[in-house]
């Protein structure tokens, strides 16, 4: 890859993308001996799926890892992200950061002496949309074909999806926001519809927590979304192969119903296993420059 760091989707061309794809089916089982390299996880919001596969990804790559508990750094007592960005990168070879705001992201970048990359920001996650786009590369093969659609069910201010169709749209893919209309996004070359029949031709439905945080919006968002939760309804309009794709954390019954997450038609266990995979040739492309 061109760049030093993975802050953005916007940093990766289509041809960094389908490398990574590459070198993600190379490295999937490889577990490598130590190699004397550390890397920190930087992390201020909670995280389960992240925290694990990036910490399960080091250890496979012969890495050592050091969590930093955002509330337990100089951070909180008023320290200069810049000052901390140089201190770190004097130890490790590698800074994985979950951070919001996404400036924390940018500035960290901006100041460490090693690659960084985002582990979740508020305006990106794009190693979840690198999971989730080789998951469809690998569910669909030959199948995939320019012009298939990504319907994202939920609202389009929501982290994955800012990251998954920047990368969908790089690999030729549709992506189509459905929302209730007071959540339009202001960009207007996005691609955005309030009608539940959009899913009648989509190869992929993908949904997420309606509220990312439980905060005084949570309560309107939810009521908003109703109509709109990915359920046997929404499925019955849709083709009968579309694929259902979710990052987790899931609040079943609300976005999603039980039926619609547990079916057959679900790739929502792929995805989870294939973040560890593709976080894999993240850090080997940052490492050796690739």
């Amino acid at each position: 890859m061109k760049t030093k760091n993975l802050i953005s989707m916007q940093d990766l061309s289509k041809e960094d993308l389908e490398n990574l794809f590459k070198l993600t089916d190379e490295l999937k089982n490889k577990t490598m001996q130590k190699n004397g390299k550390t890397a920190a996880l930087l992390f201020n919001r909670p995280s389960t799926r992240t925290h694990v596969s990036f910490d399960v990804a080091l250890n496979q790559l012969g890495y050592s890892t050091t969590y930093l508990d955002y509330v337990f750094t100089q951070l909180v007592r008023g320290e200069k992200l810049k000052d901390s960005a140089k201190a770190i990168s004097q130890y490790v070879n590698l800074i994985i950061a979950r951070l919001v705001p996404h400036s924390m992201l940018e500035e960290l970048a901006k100041y460490s002496d090693v690659p960084v990359i985002n582990a979740g920001s508020d305006l990106e996650h794009p190693c979840q949309a690198l999971g989730d786009l080789y998951t469809i590369k690998e569910a669909h093969g030959s199948k995939l074909k320019a012009g298939s659609k990504i319907v994202f069910v939920g609202d389009p201010r929501d982290a994955v999806a800012n990251s998954l169709s920047i990368g969908a749209q790089a690999l030729g893919l549709k992506f189509i926001y459905l929302c209730p209309k007071g959540y339009y996004p202001s960009n207007k070359k996005a691609d955005v519809s309030s009608d539940l029949k959009i899913v009648k031709d989509a190869s992929i439905i993908y949904t997420n927590a309606w509220p990312r945080e439980l905060n005084e919006e949570a309560t309107e968002i939810m009521r908003d979304f109703l109509s709109y939760q990915v359920n046997e309804q929404m499925l019955a309009q849709a083709p009968k192969d579309v694929l259902i794709m979710h990052p987790l954390p899931a609040f079943r019954g609300l976005e999603i119903s039980d039926a619609a997450l547990d079916s057959k038609n679900s790739l929502v266990w792929q995805q989870v296993k294939n973040r560890l995979y593709v976080q894999k040739a993240v850090i080997t492309a940052l490492s050796n420059g690739q």
